[in-house]
């Protein structure tokens, strides 16, 4: 476990629920030890400044929360998923009021199509052979999640100089492609956690949970859960090719999240215009994350292009 100089060892529950540990990363080794041992544990909540809840960690188990709402009711005003449309079967998600739905977290997504590769392509001129910082300087417009699930995904081929090759090489394959903006979303998840009311007692993992306590999904955990997925902290961009379980980044079922069709529009045009433009992205510098137990993603990642 992670040891403070001068203090006792401090609990997987504690590093997980403390955000000054996300500045560091996601702490997945906790994630995992908690999942295989007790998947669904209390946290106090009062690192994050939060109230108490249980977390969820198994893929199954937060799939099976998200879809049934009737037992598990979104939080009011909760916004880790962007802003809250009132009325919406869809609160605490991102609304994507271009008439388009996303599909239940993975594959294409039904909707009218929309061309985002022009923007894509000048959002990516701002970046030259200079560092740039991909936060605040080329996609400082966009809204909060759409900018991390951007950023993440392009810090996937960053990360992963082969895949990147990989990709590029194989860009004119479409399933590919469509699979790799998937994998983007699972290995990334923009958003870890969310938030549900119980509405009636029940059970799960073993746990006994009461009417009016909280439960955290974490979507993180559920993405990486090795039962689930293969080797799941690798970035592999074929994963979804062959049928992988699909992943929860936008929810699961009748609550799934309407933005994420457009969240992936974006995504996949960015990584388009990334896999076309000569030469390669690279880090600039070192990033800085965000000091968050909800949002995953940057305040500051610089990168520049660097010729062939």
């Amino acid at each position: 476990m992670p040891q403070r100089r001068g203090a006792l060892p401090i609990s997987d529950t504690e590093v997980l629920n403390c955000p000054d540990t996300y500045a560091r990363g996601v702490p997945y080794d906790c994630l995992d030890r908690l999942r295989g041992k007790t998947p669904v544990v209390w946290l106090d909540g009062r690192f994050a400044g939060e109230p108490g809840s249980w977390a969820v960690l198994r893929y199954t188990d937060v799939r099976r929360a998200l879809s049934r709402p009737e037992l598990f009711s979104p939080i009011p005003l909760e916004t880790l998923h962007g802003p809250v449309v009132r009325g919406s079967a869809h609160d605490g998600m991102p609304i994507d009021t271009g008439g388009t739905a996303a599909d239940d977290g993975g594959g294409a997504a039904a909707g009218t199509p929309i061309d985002m590769d022009p923007q894509a392509q000048a959002l990516l001129s701002r970046i030259g052979q200079e560092s740039a910082d991909l936060i605040t300087g080329v996609l400082n417009e966009m809204p909060e999640t759409l900018r991390n699930t951007v950023a993440g995904g392009a810090y996937a081929l960053v990360r992963h100089p082969e895949q990147y090759a990989r990709l590029r090489a194989g860009r004119a394959d479409e399933t590919l492609l469509d699979s790799a903006v998937e994998e983007m979303l699972r290995w990334w998840t923009p958003v870890m956690q969310v938030r549900r009311l119980v509405r009636r007692s029940t059970k799960m993992g073993g746990v006994p949970l009461r009417t009016g306590e909280q439960v955290a999904l974490w979507l993180t955990a559920a993405n990486h859960d090795d039962e689930v997925y293969v080797q799941p902290g690798r970035f592999l961009p074929e994963r979804f090719v062959s049928g992988s379980e699909r992943h929860l980044s936008f929810g699961h079922g009748a609550r799934v999240c309407l933005g994420g069709h457009l969240a992936r529009v974006h995504l996949r045009a960015m990584i388009l215009a990334i896999l076309d433009r000569p030469g390669r992205l690279e880090l600039a510098g070192e990033p800085v994350r965000l000091r968050s137990t909800a949002r995953h993603g940057f305040e500051h990642l610089p990168v520049r292009w660097a010729p062939e």
